[in-house]
């Protein structure tokens, strides 16, 4: 194990060793540790724990993780067929009666490749406009950070194949929060605040269960469900917090597509998800996409 990521585990270990609200048992430390850890039975407990470890790097196994509310357990999803050395370290310290552990789950991907689902272009690089928003005097199309981070205009592509520009300068979220925002900077445009042919009404968040739809440039209109809130996700090695997952399965190219209920209610940015049977896909609560840059979401 590195060094920086040993002196880190050690450091977390004796803050969970201190949390008076999740006391469990004392299990006994590793030959190498110098005194027993306390494992953590309370669910926020353990997220604060493997949060402050993501942000040193997560396990290549490690799909997502968060919390289930209506169980009271963290749930850890795993890319292969069971725990390795690396995730035992991750997990380590924490009370296995409040893990639930996943196996066999495809492995997070990004997915990039004028209303919301349109097909927006940069260089070589292929995304999809989300909301539009409003701030600075000015209007602004959301879409994926890991699409606006250093790159120059953007255009959007018609049908014909044709590149008509939107405009150049766009913002992107700090590292974690996979949100950008493109302004609306080239003269013409009317940008209607709908995704697809859904009007965007408001953004009332969806809870576990219900019904959501991704409108991507590259799959088009797909709908599916919200399978969890507040999740962290493991991009090929970048680490984004706080995202939604659903049971949609997406493309590249859809990064940055809106999810939107049927009655409008917005949801959020699209970043990526899993490929193959039983997909996943993952995206920053629109809440959160128009905080990061001190912007208003356009409604109808």
């Amino acid at each position: 194990m590195p060094s920086r990521l040993r002196r880190a585990l050690c450091g977390v270990a004796l803050v969970a060793a201190t949390v008076t609200t999740a006391l469990g048992m004392t299990v006994s430390a590793g030959a190498a540790d110098a005194a027993p850890v306390t494992a953590l039975l309370d669910p926020a407990a353990v997220m604060g724990l493997l949060d402050a470890r993501a942000a040193l790097g997560l396990p290549a196994e490690i799909a997502d993780y968060g919390v289930d509310e209506q169980a009271h357990r963290v749930v850890v999803d795993l890319t292969g067929a069971g725990r390795t050395p690396a995730v035992d370290t991750l997990l380590s310290g924490i009370d296995p009666s409040v893990l639930q552990v996943h196996t066999g789950v495809p492995a997070p991907h990004h997915d990039a490749a004028l209303e919301g689902g349109d097909t927006i272009v940069s260089g070589d690089l292929r995304c999809t406009a989300g909301f539009p928003a409003t701030g600075g005097g000015r209007t602004w199309l959301l879409t994926a950070g890991h699409c606006t981070r250093g790159t120059g205009t953007w255009s959007v592509e018609t049908a014909d194949g044709e590149l008509v520009p939107i405009g150049s300068g766009a913002r992107t979220a700090a590292a974690g929060t996979d949100v950008g925002a493109v302004p609306v900077t080239a003269g013409g445009w009317h940008v209607r605040a709908a995704a697809g042919t859904v009007a965007v009404r408001g953004a009332t968040e969806a809870g576990p269960g219900a019904a959501v739809c991704l409108y991507g440039s590259t799959s088009g209109k797909v709908c599916g469900t919200v399978i969890a809130r507040n999740r962290t996700v493991n991009f090929d090695g970048t680490v984004q917090y706080g995202m939604t997952a659903t049971t949609i399965c997406s493309a590249e190219g859809d990064s940055g597509g809106p999810y939107v209920t049927p009655s409008g209610q917005a949801q959020g940015i699209h970043s990526g998800g899993g490929i193959g049977s039983g997909c996943t896909s993952y995206f920053t609560p629109v809440s959160v996409a128009v905080s990061a840059f001190g912007l208003r979401l356009s409604t109808s």
